[in-house]
C-alpha cells in the first residue's frame, strides 16, 4: 500500500578462486575493490576495504586465510526491499557483508552490502515513511487513533486532539481508557472481538458523535498487536437532526408571505442570506443580473423573486433555456419574426423580449449562445432596441434579462469561448447561488415548506419526516441540489398513507444513510472452540444503569455460560480482564 524507497545496493566486486595469490586479493583492496569467493564447500566470502588491516599483516596464503573469516549470509534481495516480516533470512552474525541474490533466482549474486549500510538506509528509509504517516495523519479531516494490544496510545493526530480536546502529548505513550470510559470505547472492542467496524455511529465523549471506522491490526501468526480507528465527527449533524424531528413549522411560517418574494429563497445559513441579501438590493433597480449556480440550485427560483420584488411585478416573467432550443428557432423565439413575403399574408409574431414588455426575461444556460446571437443580444442590449427577424423597424427594450449559467463566463471569455462585450452588459451584478450540501442547515425549512406544498396539492393531511429521514437528507450530497429536494418530497407524499413519511419511501440512493450501524468479520487463522464458547445472545452491559443491574445482568451471563467467564464476558460485551473487575467489585469471586 506505501511504496517506499527501495534499498540501494553495491553491484560491483572481483571475484577470486581461493588458490589466487593473497598479494592479488590485498592489491585489489588496496584499489577500493570488493572480492567475492565462492569456496568448493559452497560457502560465500566478500572483503572490503575493511578488511584491509588483518590482509597487510596476514602472511599465510587466501587459502588459509579465508579460514579465518566467519562466510557471508546470501539474502534474497526481495526480503530487504518489500519489508518481508518474515524474518528467517536474518544472519546470525552481522559482522560480515550481506550478499544479495536475484529475486528469481538464489543462485545469482547481484550485489552486496554492509551491515552498516543496511542499518543506515533501513534507518533513513524508516524516518522517510514516517515524515510521510505525520503529514498523512495532520491532513486528513478524520480523527485518527491507534493503539497496542495493551490500550497504550500510539497514534493522536491533530483532527483527535481538536475533536476531544486532548493535546498529543498527554495521550500518546498513556493507556486511551485514562481519558475514556472503556466500556464505550469502540477501539477497545475491536481488540477484544477482532471484528472490524464500517460507519458505525458512536458517542466516546460527553456532547461528541462520530462515524468510527475501525480494524485490528493482526501479525502473520493471527495474533491481534492493536487497533487503529478513525472518526469523522458528526456532531453538527446529530445536533441538526435533533433540531428537525423536534421542530415543527407553523403555517405562517412555511407559506409564502405575500410581501416578501424571497421567503421560498430564505434559509438560516449565512450563504443563502447574502444571496437573499443582494437579490433584494437589485431588485429595486432594472440592471441586468447574471446567476451562478449548479443545476438545480434554484437560480430560476431566485430570478422570479428578484422580478417579483421589483417595481414591474405585475409585467411578465418569462423563460428561455437557451440551450434547449435550436439556434435556428432561438432567433424568432427571442426576437419574434416577421414573415409571409411569398405568400403575400402579413405574419408578425412577438418574441419573448417584446412580450415581456416591462418585465424580466430569464435566459437560463447562456453560455449556450452561438457567437452571432451573444452578438446580436449585446446590441440590443446596449441601444435598448432590436427588431424582429425580418423586420426592419426598431423596437424598444423595457425588458430586464436575467441570466444564469453554471460555468465560469469569465474563463470561457478568457477561451475566447464567450462574448466579452456581453458577458460585461450581464455581469454588471452577479450572484451565485450555493448548492444544497453547502447549505445543510436550510434543508428542515425546505423539507416543511415543500411537505406543505405538495399536501396541500394532492389534498392530503400534512405529514412530518422520521428522525431517520431527516438525518439521511442532512447526509446525502444532493447533486439535484433543491430541485432534487423538491422532487424527494412529492414522491414521499405522493407514496404516503400515513402522517408520517418513512425511510422505505425514500428512493435508492437514500437507503445507505439510513442503517448506520454495520461490522464485518476480520479473517483470522481458525482456532478450536468447544460447544460451551458457542456465541449466545445476551442483554450486554450499558454505560448508565445501577449496581444491581450491573451485578444482576453479569450474574445472569455466568449462568447462560455455563460459568464459562470467556463466554460471559462476550455475550456482556465487554473483555474477560474488564469482567473479573466488576465481578470482584460486587464480590461474585
Amino acid at each position: 500500500m506505501f511504496n517506499n524507497e527501495q534499498i540501494v545496493m553495491e553491484t560491483t566486486w572481483t571475484q577470486l578462486n581461493i588458490q589466487d595469490e593473497r598479494d592479488t586479493l590485498l592489491q585489489l583492496l588496496e584499489d577500493g575493490q570488493a572480492v567475492y569467493v565462492h569456496t568448493s564447500d559452497d560457502k560465500h566470502y566478500l572483503w572490503t576495504a575493511d578488511d584491509l588491516t588483518f590482509w597487510r599483516n596476514w602472511d599465510g596464503t587466501l587459502h588459509d586465510g579465508v579460514r579465518l573469516f566467519a562466510p557471508s549470509t546470501l539474502v534474497n534481495v526481495a526480503s530487504l526491499q518489500h519489508g518481508n516480516d518474515d524474518q528467517s533470512w536474518l544472519p546470525a552474525s552481522i559482522q560480515r557483508p550481506l550478499l544479495l541474490t536475484d529475486t528469481d533466482n538464489n543462485d545469482v549474486l547481484i550485489g552486496w552490502l554492509t551491515a552498516r549500510q543496511v542499518v543506515q538506509q533501513l534507518v533513513t528509509n524508516k524516518r522517510r515513511a514516517e515524515l510521510y504517516l505525520d503529514v498523512l495523519l495532520d491532513t486528513m479531516t478524520d480523527a485518527v487513533t491507534a493503539i497496542d494490544r495493551d490500550g497504550t496510545v500510539l497514534c493522536w493526530n491533530e483532527m483527535a486532539a481538536d475533536m476531544y480536546g486532548i493535546p498529543r502529548e498527554r495521550m500518546i505513550g498513556r493507556k486511551i481508557s485514562d481519558h475514556f470510559n472503556p466500556e464505550s470505547l469502540m477501539l477497545l472492542q475491536v481488540l477484544d472481538k477482532g471484528r472490524r467496524v464500517r460507519n458505525m455511529y458512536h458517542q466516546s465523549s460527553e456532547g461528541t458523535h462520530v462515524l468510527i471506522n475501525a480494524s485490528p491490526i493482526v501479525d502473520d501468526a493471527g495474533h491481534i498487536v492493536g487497533g487503529l480507528a478513525s472518526e469523522q465527527d458528526i456532531t453538527h449533524l446529530v445536533k441538526l437532526n435533533q433540531e428537525l424531528s423536534s421542530a415543527q413549522v407553523s403555517i405562517h411560517e412555511t407559506l409564502p408571505r405575500g410581501d416578501d418574494p424571497f421567503t421560498l429563497m430564505d434559509g438560516q445559513s449565512h450563504s443563502i442570506s447574502k444571496v437573499v441579501r443582494i437579490g433584494k438590493k437589485v431588485a429595486e433597480l432594472n440592471t441586468p443580473v447574471l446567476l451562478y449556480g449548479e443545476p438545480g440550485s434554484g437560480k430560476e427560483q431566485l430570478a422570479r423573486a428578484i422580478h417579483l420584488a421589483g417595481a414591474y411585478s405585475d409585467a411578465p416573467f418569462l423563460s428561455i433555456n437557451c440551450g434547449a432550443i435550436p439556434p435556428g428557432l432561438l432567433d424568432s423565439e427571442l426576437f419574434g419574426f416577421i414573415g409571409g413575403t411569398y405568400s403575400g399574408q402579413d405574419i408578425q409574431e412577438a418574441g419573448k423580449l417584446e412580450q415581456a414588455g416591462y418585465g424580466t426575461l430569464f435566459l437560463n444556460e447562456i453560455h449556450r449562445l452561438t457567437p452571432e446571437m451573444q452578438n446580436k443580444l449585446y446590441r440590443a442590449l446596449q441601444s435598448r432596441s432590436f427588431r424582429r427577424y425580418g423586420g426592419q423597424e426598431e423596437l424598444p427594450l423595457h425588458t430586464r434579462i436575467i441570466a444564469a449559467s453554471r460555468s465560469d463566463l469569465e474563463q470561457l471569455v478568457a477561451a475566447g469561448q464567450f462574448s466579452s462585450e456581453l458577458y460585461y452588459a450581464l455581469g454588471v451584478v452577479s450572484i451565485t447561488v450555493p448548492p444544497l450540501r453547502e447549505r445543510r442547515e436550510d434543508i428542515a425549512i425546505l423539507v416543511h415548506m415543500y411537505l406543505r406544498e405538495f399536501a396541500m396539492q394532492y389534498r392530503k393531511s400534512l405529514p412530518k419526516a422520521a428522525p431517520d429521514v431527516m438525518f439521511a437528507f442532512a447526509r446525502y450530497d444532493w447533486p439535484g441540489n433543491v430541485a432534487e429536494l423538491r422532487a424527494v418530497i412529492e414522491r414521499c407524499v405522493i407514496l404516503s398513507d400515513h402522517d408520517e413519511l418513512q425511510p422505505e419511501l425514500l428512493p435508492d440512493a437514500f437507503q445507505k444513510f439510513l442503517h448506520l450501524p454495520t461490522t464485518a468479520p476480520v479473517t483470522l487463522p481458525p482456532r478450536s472452540t468447544s460447544s460451551s464458547e458457542a456465541p449466545v445472545r445476551h442483554q450486554g452491559l450499558k454505560a448508565r444503569i445501577t449496581d444491581e443491574e450491573e451485578k444482576e445482568r453479569i450474574q445472569e451471563a455466568i449462568r447462560s455460560a455455563s460459568g464459562n467467564k470467556s463466554t460471559a464476558a462476550r455475550m456482556l460485551g465487554i473483555s474477560r480482564g474488564t469482567l473479573y473487575n466488576k465481578m470482584t467489585k460486587h464480590q461474585l469471586l
